[in-house]
């Protein structure tokens, strides 16, 4: 029993070893570079665990104008960002669907609200963070007032509002969560990988450490599929979507994937993703090229005639008189003096 115990326990520690993470993120101004993209929201999935966070990325939003300003100091685009960032929050039920046809001005407005409701909840309560939430949409975002209404209430409701953190926070949350793991994402080394590393330096934090993987031209060599984006894969292999553009159901998608690509294979998720390395072949000189006047191209031209070292040459001579052999090799350099000490060296 005890080694039944032992070596479940071995390969569950071996599964732990990765995970897959996703962004949610603004949108760049043109001529930025992938590292300057702020993150709007992260998630990691582990086998055993899951952590997400939504991010706040602005100094300044305590109104819609401020988030507007903030979005193009920072060199993202404020309008494709605002209705990116609109839409992910309609999704999350944060915002209702109306907001998809109001202008950049009213969405900027309506997120500012959001975040600024999250900063309100109190760092130690008795109460958590959705009870407090729940609480601020109902009592026009004044503390007090929130504080008396959980107080007389038992709140059990959801709040259409969302909790969202620095992005310092989220990312210094990421790290301890995925520490020990090498990290997965799809089409990860030129979207989430860069990200990633351009906000941790942003934030004095370390991220040296993290292995990465990128699992896009993994699936691109293990499938044969008309399309290589995440949600076409989904459908293609589970005949069913999810909902794509959110970081946590991205990352538990993918983690799927990877789950299903490995036991298709009979093999674990990382060596999915090594490289097998050919043998180095070891290039032996021609001994032809110890003969004096010989260079490169006449060995290349021996070799079409299938002399490939000094024996082969003894017996091509051999068979062959001077004559045919300053016709064949004619144009090669020294050619004449080299027929001299091949006929005249050779053994009659």
């Amino acid at each position: 029993m005890e080694i039944t115990v032992l070596k479940y326990s071995y390969i569950y520690i071996k599964m732990k070893q990765f995970l897959t993470y996703d962004l949610e993120t603004a949108f760049l101004q043109k001529g930025q570079k992938r590292p300057a993209t702020r993150m709007l929201e992260i998630a990691l999935k582990k086998v055993d665990d899951q952590y997400q966070r939504l991010i706040n990325p602005c100094q300044q939003y305590q109104s819609g104008q401020e988030v507007i300003k903030s979005l193009d100091e920072m060199n993202q685009h404020p309008d494709s960002t605002l209705r990116f960032w609109t839409k992910l929050l309609i999704g999350k039920g944060a915002l209702s669907s109306a907001f998809k046809r109001k202008s950049v001005f009213e969405q900027a407005e309506a997120i500012s609200t959001l975040l600024k409701r999250s900063d309100l909840v109190p760092k130690v309560s008795k109460y958590n963070v959705k009870q407090w939430l729940y609480a601020l949409e109902n009592s026009h975002d004044k503390v007090s007032v929130a504080q008396r209404f959980l107080d007389k209430y038992n709140v059990k409701e959801t709040p259409k509002s969302l909790a969202f953190v620095t992005t310092a926070d989220a990312l210094a949350g990421a790290l301890e969560f995925g520490l020990k793991h090498t990290w997965i994402a799809h089409n990860g080394k030129s979207f989430d990988m860069p990200i990633v590393k351009g906000n941790c330096e942003r934030s004095k934090l370390n991220c040296d450490t993290i292995d990465f993987k990128d699992s896009l031209p993994m699936f691109r060599k293990k499938m044969d599929m008309d399309s290589y984006s995440q949600p076409n894969l989904y459908r293609s292999i589970f005949s069913t979507g999810y909902r794509a553009h959110h970081a946590l159901d991205d990352a538990i998608a993918l983690f799927k994937l990877l789950q299903y690509t490995a036991e298709k294979e009979s093999t674990t998720v990382l060596k999915l993703f090594e490289v097998k390395k050919l043998p180095i072949k070891v290039k032996h000189k021609s001994d032809l090229l110890k003969i004096k006047g010989v260079g490169q191209k006449t060995v290349g031209k021996f070799k079409l005639k299938g002399i490939h070292n000094q024996k082969d040459l003894d017996n091509w001579v051999d068979l062959h008189d001077k004559s045919y052999f300053l016709e064949e090799f004619k144009g090669l350099y020294r050619y004449k003096k080299l027929a001299e000490y091949l006929y005249n060296s050779a053994v009659v």
